[in-house]
């Protein structure tokens, strides 16, 4: 059996917070898309944690007739297949609210539909998180000095090793550094840095279910620096990590040139990479498989997968946003939570 098609049982089916995102974006519209055809329901029950009426106007543009359930409390809702459940908080005024607008008022409501998932899942209600996107210019504009929700999600819940794992299919990359400039992630390229990725991403692999996860390091210069030759950070941090890691008893390989280490991670060799930046996990996701690549969160104590798109203001509300990342991380959600997801991977 596959991860693909592991699901729990329809009376075991994990209770999912989804947050909408900013309301102006194109999280609503994914939402409803995913949500609207009823498979998700044979995984998960999904609450929506949103605005009804934003939800409404999402699906008439999709051109989608389906039951939208606004609730008060999250007890009440029922979790049937051809509806939405939404915990309606009713925090975007109608005559302000538009499509693609950027605003204050809509950065405050998506920090709202976080802040209301993470106390139902702390309070045991739902089991994960699975997040819409959100805009951080929004967002400030609303006074968060978050970059984004992984850093707020760390504030919170005050996690110090906290990584963005980026997933499509079997590759699995977990970035070492994200919001940074090139020439600052090659500064926090350390021993001690890369080791606690090997360790996090260990741990938590472990905990979801996969005794002794192979966690491949990328290296970061040319052929891995050629002994040296082209770059000394993999000879100095990562051979010196890779070994530590090993002495903790982790399967931990590498490093790797980073020209090659993905397509072996594709083709099955390593259940993980580790990135050393931003574009050299994003870009092999992105491109083995841009549509259906999720986000999903290491070092936190709760579930939280997100998709791995923005916004996008250009097409919200035209209807034509693809929605198989959000049915992709309400998927891998449900299974993280089922205890399903690493077991034959």
């Amino acid at each position: 059996m596959t991860p693909q098609t592991a699901h729990p049982r329809r009376e075991e089916r994990p209770l999912l917070a989804i947050t909408m995102g900013d309301p102006s974006g194109v999280g609503p519209e994914v939402t409803v898309k995913a949500l609207a055809a009823g498979s998700i329901h044979e995984i998960a029950r999904p609450l929506v944690i949103g605005d009804r009426r934003v939800l409404a106007e999402a699906a008439k543009v999709c051109g989608l007739t389906v039951d939208i359930r606004a609730w008060r409390n999250a007890e009440e809702a029922t979790f049937e297949a051809g509806s939405i459940d939404v915990l309606d908080l009713d925090n975007v005024s109608p005559s302000t609210w538009r499509w693609g607008q950027l605003s204050a008022e809509s950065g405050k409501a998506a920090l709202e539909y976080i802040r209301k998932a993470m106390t139902l899942t702390d309070s045991g209600m739902t089991k994960g998180i699975v997040t819409a996107p959100i805009n951080k210019e929004a967002t400030s504009l609303a006074g968060s000095k978050e970059l984004g929700h992984m850093e707020l999600f760390a504030r919170v819940y005050d996690a110090k090793n906290q990584a963005t794992m980026l997933v499509s299919g079997k590759l699995r990359c977990v970035h070492l550094t994200t919001h940074y400039s090139l020439k600052e992630a090659i500064t926090r390229i350390t021993r001690e840095r890369v080791l606690q990725r090997l360790v996090t991403t260990h741990e938590d692999f472990r905990r979801w279910g996969m005794a002794q996860p192979r966690i491949a390091v990328s290296a970061i210069n040319p052929h891995g620096g050629e002994g040296g030759s082209m770059g000394t950070e993999e000879q100095e941090h990562m051979t010196p990590a890779v070994q530590d890691a090993k002495r903790m008893g982790i399967d931990a390989r590498g490093p790797y040139p980073a020209d090659s280490v993905y397509v072996r991670a594709m083709r099955g060799e390593f259940d993980a990479v580790i990135a050393m930046f931003h574009d050299q996990g994003h870009i092999p996701v992105k491109v083995h498989g841009f549509e259906q690549s999720v986000s999903v969160a290491l070092g936190l104590p709760i579930v939280r997968t997100s998709v791995d798109h923005g916004t996008a203001f250009d097409i919200a509300g035209k209807g034509i946003a693809d929605e198989l990342s959000m049915r992709e991380s309400i998927r891998v959600a449900a299974e993280i939570c089922a205890g399903t997801w690493l077991q034959s991977a």
